[in-house]
């Protein structure tokens, strides 16, 4: 036992030995990381003084450090300045510049308001001619009017002529049958109308042709239809101009439909004379509508 302690304890020295002898390499290896190591365990320290000094009051001045103070702001007052700052006080450059400012706001009012005054002239002036210029512009206009208005009446009493009445007569040597008078008018496009007669009526229903009963006055019993008790001595085709058709072509329409109902009636054409009616009567009827309508355009 004693022999192995003594092993182990001279083992133990060389360790010691040798570990002592490995710091000493190191620190002469790098001798400015342990200078850098102190240096920042200095400037930590430093520090930390620093911050527990922030609420400490802090120590009187000396008096040569103030007169050092002092001297250096005197250096500093005695800088070289511009003459135009030397010129004037602290006061008196707000009050120029007060001045200034008034002075550049009285004359700018100024000027707005004598920018002013020609313009309102100007539209004084402009509505004057306006108002002017529309007066002017207005008497033509109703001097015009007043001429239409004068004009009108001629106007319109030559674009509408006098009317014109034709009329035939359709008669036989019999009086005829009311049912069958009454059937020959529907036949050719006539139809009864709320005056007792029978009339031919254009597209938008005016009328154009009416047909009448010769005898007084002049109506047909529309109530009985089928009565041949009622006789009737002659019919009357009348036509007024101007219609809502050419002269030229009711005149025709006329003529036509007055040669079916005769035809169909066995009766003869007469004219308001009770003359008979001759083809050249006819030509000259068609010729007073055809010299009727050129007189009305």
């Amino acid at each position: 036992m004693n022999e192995l302690q003594q092993v182990l304890l001279i083992f133990a020295m060389i360790v010691i030995v040798g570990l002592y002898l490995l710091n000493k390499a190191k620190s002469k290896k790098h001798p400015a990381d342990a200078n850098q190591q102190q240096t920042s365990s200095q400037s930590k320290g430093d520090n930390s003084h620093d911050l527990n000094d922030l609420g400490e009051a802090h120590l009187p001045l000396s008096e040569k450090t103030q007169h050092r103070l002092h001297l250096d702001e005197d250096s500093q007052l005695e800088e070289t300045v511009p003459d135009a700052q030397l010129g004037l006080s602290f006061g008196q450059e707000f009050e120029v510049h007060k001045t200034a400012k008034s002075q550049t706001k009285s004359e700018q009012v100024t000027l707005a308001e004598d920018r002013r005054k020609p313009q309102e002239i100007q539209i004084e002036s402009i509505e004057e001619e306006a108002d002017e210029s529309s007066v002017a512009e207005a008497d033509p206009e109703q001097e015009t009017k007043k001429e239409t208005v004068a004009v009108q009446p001629t106007a319109d009493t030559k674009d509408q002529p006098d009317e014109k009445i034709f009329a035939l007569i359709i008669m036989g040597s019999e009086d005829f049958v009311w049912p069958k008078v009454n059937q020959t008018l529907q036949g050719v496009g006539l139809l009864p109308s709320d005056s007792g007669i029978f009339v031919k009526n254009d597209t938008m229903g005016q009328e154009l042709i009416r047909v009448a009963n010769l005898l007084e006055p002049g109506t047909f019993p529309l109530e009985e239809p089928v009565n041949s008790d009622h006789k009737i001595a002659g019919l009357v085709l009348i036509l007024t101009l101007p219609t809502s058709v050419s002269a030229t072509s009711v005149m025709r329409e006329m003529i036509m439909m007055a040669r079916k109902i005769s035809q169909r009636l066995n009766g003869r054409l007469y004219d308001v004379e009770r003359h008979l009616i001759k083809e050249s009567d006819l030509q000259s009827m068609r010729d007073a509508a055809a010299q009727y309508e050129a007189d009305s355009q």
